[in-house]
């Protein structure tokens, strides 16, 4: 399987020795980084590893990634990897085998570790409007951690509350089928990123990694996560700076704008103008 991995950098350039560090380890064919006008030494970062930047205006997470498959149209597959993340061989292993294991999967993607060794959410159920209320107004702090495992666990619960499925982060051992996998660590089948035409260009950052997930599968592709790899995640480098929220809601109403009902569209409207 011939394998390009591609980095995007954004005033990257203390987390990309992390990323890029990683890579000579793999077994990927090519590398490229594209740069969006980065201000500090991201592109020096990266050309001092080796690997070919492309420099683009700031143009978000998906058209940087999509310019960067276009300059590699014969991949099998994309590595997408965030500039504060690594993974070591065998997590990369167990990607690239959960692919060729079944040639129905057009992405998989790896569990999510934080530094403090806490698990995030790297997977989830269909996008929820709900869910995104109660994360907004910090519901989800009001419950207790010993709860929110229970929780997690209830299989009767879950097949009535999808968004549960966002509680249950803990290393399964298992590849499972999902709704959508985070593009902060991702093997995308080229066939099948190419077969939708890569990641939305209406996407600026957030929700185009959930958007190309819905794309893939409404194309006849599986979505999985693959529970016996992981990466490590520092989160949010790159958009501390401008504010996680105004760009977070901004991507995820473009996604209910998308796929949504005209009531999730409203509801997305509304948090999206919410003041906190």
């Amino acid at each position: 399987m011939k394998i390009a991995a591609i980095i995007v950098s954004y005033n990257s350039a203390r987390e990309l020795p992390q990323s890029l560090g990683c890579l000579g380890a793999l077994p990927v064919d090519h590398v490229v980084v594209v740069d969006n006008s980065s201000t500090d030494d991201s592109v020096e970062v990266a050309k001092s590893f080796g690997y070919p930047v492309v420099s683009l205006p700031n143009v978000g997470f998906g058209k940087a990634i999509n310019a960067a498959a276009e300059t590699l149209p014969g991949a099998d597959a994309y590595f997408l990897l965030n500039p504060d993340c690594h993974i070591n061989p065998e997590s990369f292993a167990h990607l690239v085998e959960a692919l060729r294991a079944d040639p129905k999967l057009g992405v998989v993607a790896p569990l999510m570790r934080y530094p403090d060794g806490r698990f995030g959410i790297s997977a989830g159920p269909e996008p929820s409007i709900a869910k995104e209320w109660l994360a907004a107004l910090k519901v989800d702090h009001l419950v207790p951690r010993r709860l929110k495992q229970y929780l997690a666990r209830a299989t009767p619960l879950r097949k009535k509350f999808q968004m549960l499925e966002y509680l249950d982060v803990e290393p399964t051992g298992e590849v499972r089928e999902t709704a959508w996998v985070s593009g902060f660590c991702m093997l995308v089948r080229g066939e099948a990123f190419r077969s939708i035409g890569g990641f939305d260009p209406s996407f600026f950052l957030y929700f185009e990694d959930v958007d190309l997930c819905t794309q893939l599968r409404a194309g006849g592709w599986g979505v999985a996560s693959v529970g016996t790899s992981v990466a490590e995640h520092k989160e949010s480098t790159s958009t501390g700076a401008v504010g996680k929220n105004p760009l977070y809601r901004s991507g995820m109403y473009v996604y209910f704008a998308k796929h949504g009902t005209r009531g999730q569209r409203l509801l997305a409207s509304a948090l999206r103008r919410l003041p906190i």
